[in-house]
């Protein structure tokens, strides 16, 4: 049975906080759909996200690219525990593109830590 109570609860999801492990430089590729040489780049995380993660890393991550040209027409996939990134230009320095990768993540994770705040 129920009892009546004055207390208000707030529900809350638990945050995922993902992070970059390492570029897995074993795993790099060359893209085979490409007239020029570019690369497929896998980087590791530290446990595999879920589907709401992955939609806003998808949608930071093209409002980051659309403001650097050296990335802009990168494809970004999110499986399991991996980022690949498509279409890397040999010219894309490693640490810059670890580094847009690295606040696209710290940008989602914000935003999902302002979701779950969200009252429910």
């Amino acid at each position: 049975m129920n009892t009546p109570t004055d207390r208000i609860f707030r529900l809350t999801y638990i945050t995922e906080h993902i992070h970059l492990t390492r570029m897995l430089i074993t795993d790099i590729t060359i893209s085979p759909d490409s007239s020029l040489i570019l690369y497929q780049v896998p980087f590791g995380l530290t446990k595999s996200p879920s589907k709401a993660w992955k939609e806003v890393l998808m949608e930071t991550w093209q409002s980051i690219i659309q403001h650097n040209e050296s990335v802009s027409n990168n494809v970004i996939w999110v499986f399991h525990n991996r980022i690949m990134i498509d279409k890397v230009s040999i010219e894309l320095v490693k640490n810059e593109l670890e580094t847009l990768l690295a606040v696209a993540i710290e940008k989602t994770n914000k935003q999902m830590k302002m979701r779950s705040q969200l009252v429910i």
